[in-house]
């Protein structure tokens, strides 16, 4: 049971604790599929810890006293971090949903056509998955 989890790369019960820990599996890995429930369940958890590790640095940030340069840095550095870990592991998240739908990660890009591109990708990431002649294939 183990193996195929591994091979499919995909939840057999997606949830938040498991769906999560696949995009921090694959934080850098484009060139997969993810189904729909591990995609949102995983947006969710991924939206928990960012948000919490974001909160934590933000009361830390603002309790410093204004003349401690060295540790605000430190604590800013640490937030703009944690800000790009979570967009690049929704963004290659994207892609690999895209993949799902049978669609280039390319379609992605139509998020910048303003308004009717980001109701159009969330369209596209809701839809279910296509396995008919898939480029990516769920098993490797």
């Amino acid at each position: 049971m183990q193996m195929k989890e591994q091979i499919w790369n995909e939840s057999f019960r997606p949830g938040i604790i498991s769906s999560t820990k696949l995009y921090f599996q694959d934080l850098f890995v484009g060139a997969k599929r993810m189904s729909r429930k591990d995609f949102w369940w995983g947006y969710f958890g991924m939206t928990i810890v960012a948000c919490l590790i974001i909160s934590v640095l933000g009361f830390a940030i603002t309790r410093m006293p204004v003349n401690d340069y060295y540790w605000s840095s430190i604590l800013g550095v640490a937030l703009a971090i944690t800000l790009g870990y979570y967009w690049i592991s929704v963004f290659t998240a994207m892609i690999r949903r895209l993949h799902d739908r049978k669609l280039r990660g390319w379609w992605i890009l139509i998020s910048l056509v303003p308004f009717i591109g980001d109701i159009a990708l969330l369209i596209l990431l809701c839809l279910p998955q296509r396995d008919f002649g898939n480029r990516w294939p769920k098993s490797l």
